[in-house]
């Protein structure tokens, strides 16, 4: 797949697939690579859903492959956040190349909250888990999660093939 054939891919999820948890349908950014342009970078950040949750994405496209990415699900009233992220960097256990954040965002949450919980669960001080994942997974772990009494969520379920 080349990168206007993901960019296309990608827009189908918040155009068709899960357009009814959507607030606005995001336009997202492409960036062709000078010198390759099936290659480049797909960005987007702040996509917002129906109740207020916040979606940052990224992704590198190289030789028809998803290199790095960065796929981050946020709750705003309450800070909770996932990121499923490939940085291109490995260090081993402590932080895999396909990697899972999870923890609470400071500028979200309450100070009631963020005096009681460690403080390696704030921001991204925690823990790298080893996961990884695609984006069709990450948006059904999002509708089956936060969204499961939304009328078509088998349905979105369906349209991401999960």
């Amino acid at each position: 797949m080349n990168l206007s054939e993901r960019a296309t891919k990608i827009k189908g999820i918040f155009y068709t697939h899960c357009k009814v948890i959507i607030d606005v349908p995001p336009p997202f950014d492409v960036y062709p690579s000078e010198r390759h342009p099936e290659n480049g970078t797909i960005t987007e950040e702040e996509i917002k859903f129906i109740d207020g949750s916040l979606l940052n994405f990224f992704e590198e496209i190289k030789d028809e492959s998803i290199g790095r990415y960065s796929y981050e699900y946020i709750r705003p009233d309450t800070g909770f956040f996932f990121h499923y992220e490939n940085e291109g960097i490995e260090n081993g256990i402590r932080k895999p190349l396909h990697h899972l954040h999870v923890g609470i965002m400071k500028e979200h949450a309450d100070t009631v909250l963020l005096e009681n919980i460690p403080k390696e669960l704030i921001e991204h001080k925690g823990p790298h888990f080893m996961a990884k994942i695609n984006f069709h997974e990450f948006m059904g772990i999002i509708v089956a999660n936060f969204f499961a009494d939304e009328e078509n969520c088998e349905e979105m379920l369906n349209n991401l093939g999960l």
